[in-house]
Formats: structure tokens, sequence, C-alpha cells
């Protein structure tokens, strides 16, 4: 644990975030293009939470290429479609009885573990993009709560928790294990930072 009781940062990346991707990335180029189209509510909600736009496109790249891995694409869709056993008192199958993923719109928001996602309007870019990157920065002010991370580790605790939850980046912090442990593929911060690389080389800040 000691390796991330560094030093309190509140701030969430600055300046310069590297990427292996290409610039002419042609997946990539088709979600800049549709990320576009929200960049003005991005960069409001960047303003509001004190976070990078290109975190934030960063992160809806990897949740749901912004919109373009949903069914049906575009912000009204979802995602992951996958059947749980565990059912909810609001969900009796193994599946949203809609019918649609438990991934809701542009951010993904999670159907068992947020209302907003089963009464909300998550349809709406707007509304789905604020609640994401307030989700974001609750999460933030979580870790500040309990450890003195420096802004690196922050910045991936941070991104980790919108994907595996905060309790489990908590136990990956205590118990020394990588940020992404307990993250969908193991490199979920990574990801979207890598990502969010890419998008400040197309003039994101």
């Amino acid at each position: 644990m000691d390796k991330y009781l560094l030093r309190q940062n509140h701030g969430l990346a600055s300046g310069f975030l590297s990427t292996t991707f290409p610039k002419n990335h042609p997946s990539l180029l088709k979600q800049l293009q549709e990320a576009s189209k929200y960049k003005t509510i991005i960069e409001e909600a960047a303003q509001k939470f004190n976070f990078q736009s290109c975190i934030i496109a960063g992160l809806g790249s990897r949740e749901s290429h912004w919109g373009l891995a949903l069914f049906p694409p575009g912000p009204e869709g979802t995602g992951d479609f996958v059947p749980r056993i565990r059912t909810k008192p609001f969900r009796k199958s193994s599946l949203p009885s809609d019918g649609l993923g438990f991934g809701r719109g542009l951010l993904q928001i999670d159907f068992d573990y947020h209302e907003f996602a089963r009464t909300g309007n998550w349809k709406d870019p707007k509304e789905n993009i604020f609640y994401g990157v307030k989700l974001l920065s609750d999460n933030r002010k979580g870790l500040l709560k309990k450890y003195n991370l420096n802004n690196d580790q922050l910045i991936r605790a941070t991104l980790s928790s919108y994907n595996s939850g905060l309790g489990r980046i908590v136990k990956a912090i205590e118990k020394g294990y990588d940020i992404d442990f307990f993250t969908t593929g193991r490199n979920y911060s990574q990801d979207v930072l890598n990502r969010a690389g890419w998008f400040q080389l197309q003039g994101w800040s």
C-alpha cells in the first residue's frame, strides 16, 4: 500500500498525455466524429467537475465508442447484454425486463447499480455525460478521503473505479495490487488514458 501514499494532489492529469494510437487511427477517427457532436457538453462537464475534456473523451471511447458500439448506435443505445445470475428487487430475470442491455447510453451507466439507468433520462446525451462525470468526481473525493495519492495514481484509481466500483479499487490499493487488477481486461485506466492521449493529439484539452 505504501507506494500509493506519496503525496496528495487534487488534480486529475494535466499537460501532455501519451498515446500508442496513430493520429489517423480509423476507428478512433470515427469516434472523434461522434464525440465532436457532444464536445460542448463534454467541455461543460469537464469544467464543472475539474477534469480534462480529453479524459472524458477517452472514457466515452472506452465505454461505447461514443455510441458506435451500442445497439442501436447512438446515445439511446445500450450495451452489456451478458446475463447476470443474481437478481435484484427491481430485476427478477437475468437481463433487464425492458430487453435492453445493462449499460445505458454514451457512458454506459449500469442498470443494476444506478437508479438513473432505470428511471432517469439516460438517453439524453447531456444528462448521461454529466451523470457519468459526476460519478468520477464522487469516486475521486472518496479516494482522497482515504489516501494521499500522487497525480498518476489518483487519475488511474478514479478511472478504474468507474469500471469496477470504488470498493474494489480500495481493495486493490490495500492489497498492493495494480490499480487495474479488478477492472475489465485489467487495463481499464491505462486504456482510457491511452485513448485520452489520442484525443489530445486531435486538439482536445
